[in-house]
């Protein structure tokens, strides 16, 4: 379990209904229509402030929150990076770097997986050039129609014939007592990828589509209309692009992207996104560290990268609600509905990672609480968890109302903590929220 460690070591707000046209309507500078079919109004118009920048040395700058009441419930893993719940309740989850699915049946986890995926080997030269792969068996997502298919999607990293990477995602199907899952076919195919940027966070959205986050590890491309590379993907639930895409016969739904691994909905037209700025590894980008964002989104924008960073504008780009300059870096990410904890109820979470090393960086989970009438206002920010479990890859709302996050201490960035070793005391875990204490 672990090898790969001992190798290595994200104005008060007001609501604009434009009834009419000539009325000075809001200031989000888009239009009416989001290429989305799940909301049969018009989209809500909301007013935005100018992008938030945190300097340097400010950090997190969000106060510490209060101590939470957290349960262990499984422990002893090896990067686990993509989570879901089944019907039953039982939990699914990946190792990233085995290539592993996993299930957990009321409470106890099994000791075979329930499918194994051919990922790609990553040699420790590349990881050490890389410091570390962000490459493997990334996300798993139950297929809309779950209970009458048992189907279920997973996205992964794998090396072709000339040895470079990119990866696949897949349609699975799994037998009637869960106990296995086999590949039906792959939706994508020859999705760009490198030993960075690999994406893979998937989420179904208010209109019943499938959403796919894929990084660009060749920043350019994130630019290039025709390269599914740095974008925000929108399909069928069976891998064919819908009609209403921004860009008809196209997947693309965001482009721009350097790398998201957490995003959820506002409401139908509005997507709340947390996404990676720069690195010194950027193939094409800019020589810098930081610059991590909150964004919100609408169908068809443009996040800039890697033309424009931080709170830089230009002719057609988004522009950040929040940019970072030191880095988080954000994982995953969701807007808690549950009310297990009211006092979250509408805030936006994010995991971050950092490096242990740099006590400063990351390793928190990020509340942000947002205006409830307008997702653009940020009301309060506060950090939790900060250094209690180290660095911190996923978080999801389980069905019993409660958050789970994963730890990623056992990769090769993770194993950088001498002090503590998070991964040797007890392995990567996967966290249950229950409480504030």
């Amino acid at each position: 379990m672990l090898s790969r460690a001992n190798r290595l070591l994200q104005t008060t707000g007001y609501i604009l209904l434009c009834v009419f046209v000539l009325t000075g309507c809001g200031s989000d500078n888009n239009d009416d229509s989001d290429g989305s079919s799940a909301a049969q109004a018009q989209p809500r118009q909301y007013s935005r402030q100018a992008c938030e920048f945190v300097p340097q040395s400010a950090g997190d700058d969000a106060p510490l929150g209060p101590e939470l009441e957290v349960e262990v419930a499984v422990e002893g893993l090896e990067i686990p990076w993509g989570l879901d719940w089944l019907p039953n309740g039982d939990m699914i989850f990946t190792e990233r770097d085995k290539g592993l699915l996993r299930i957990v049946r009321s409470g106890q986890l099994q000791s075979g997986a329930v499918a194994q995926v051919d990922i790609a080997e990553i040699s420790w030269f590349e990881e050490l050039g890389g410091l570390g792969s962000e490459g493997g068996l990334l996300g798993v997502l139950l297929h809309p129609d779950f209970a009458e298919n048992r189907q279920l999607y997973m996205y992964w990293t794998a090396r072709a014939a000339d040895n470079s990477l990119y990866n696949r995602l897949g349609l699975f199907t799994m037998a009637e007592d869960y106990s296995s899952a086999e590949l039906d076919r792959i939706l994508i195919d020859d999705i760009p990828g490198g030993i960075h940027h690999a994406g893979g966070r998937m989420r179904i959205g208010p209109d019943g589509k499938l959403y796919l986050g894929v990084g660009a590890y060749e920043a350019r491309q994130a630019q290039q209309p025709d390269s599914v590379a740095g974008k925000l993907l929108r399909m069928n639930p069976d891998g064919s692009i819908p009609d209403d895409n921004p860009t008809p016969g196209s997947y693309v739904y965001l482009s721009g992207i350097r790398n998201t691994q957490g995003f959820d909905w506002f409401d139908p037209h509005h997507l709340l996104m947390m996404e990676h700025g720069p690195t010194f590894n950027d193939d094409g980008g800019p020589f810098t560290k930081g610059l991590d964002e909150f964004n919100v989104f609408r169908a068809g924008e443009n996040s800039g990268w890697p033309d424009t960073t931080g709170c830089d504008k230009a002719q057609g780009v988004t522009e950040p609600v929040i940019v970072w300059e030191r880095s988080l870096p954000p994982g995953g990410a969701t807007l808690y509905r549950g009310n297990a904890i009211p006092e979250w109820t509408g805030s936006f979470f994010a995991a971050t990672q950092g490096l242990p090393m740099q006590p400063d960086e990351g390793q928190h989970l990020h509340r942000i609480q947002l205006d409830p009438d307008n997702p653009y206002i940020v009301e309060a920010r506060e950090v939790l968890l900060k250094q209690r479990f180290g660095r911190l890859r996923t978080v999801a709302e389980g069905p019993d109302g409660y958050l789970y996050v994963t730890t990623t201490n056992c990769d090769a960035r993770g194993a950088l903590a001498w002090n503590p070793n998070f991964c040797l005391q007890g392995g990567d875990k996967i966290l249950r929220i229950i409480g504030l204490q």
